[in-house]
């Protein structure tokens, strides 16, 4: 069976998106590349990893396929908004979910990028 290895995302300013990323879901750099423009490998602590690809200075935004959105598992979804909101987020209105098996909420990273906070009773996969 394959497993996900990484996903990818463009970024006007990778290293700010980086540093995002670490402070807010607690992500490591697991590999920088040297070239230019600047990408971050990042990881989680079960391995899958988050590829940040800066876009070369002047470049539009990308003209690819679009991600809907990046899903991150954690343990308390309101504990987690709070903790965020502290720190500047502001999250969606009228799209959380709060039942007893699942708990969401959304919010945009600063290169607008539509991230998920998600908490489920059981995991989605056995």
């Amino acid at each position: 069976m394959a497993r996900i290895e990484h996903f990818a995302i463009f970024a006007q300013d990778a290293p700010a998106l980086k540093d995002f990323y670490v402070r807010t879901m607690g992500m490591t750099v697991a590999l920088e590349s040297g070239g230019s423009p600047s990408g971050f490998f990042l990881a989680d602590e079960d391995g899958v990893a988050l590829e940040i690809i800066g876009l070369p200075a002047g470049s539009a935004v990308a003209n690819t396929r679009w991600v809907c959105h990046v899903a991150f598992l954690v343990d308390d979804v309101a504990a987690r908004r709070k903790e965020l909101e502290g720190q500047g987020l502001v999250f969606e209105t009228g799209t959380e979910v709060d039942t007893p098996t699942m708990k969401t909420a959304f919010f945009n990273d600063p290169e607008g990028n539509r991230c998920q906070i998600v908490w489920r009773s059981k995991p989605l996969v056995p």
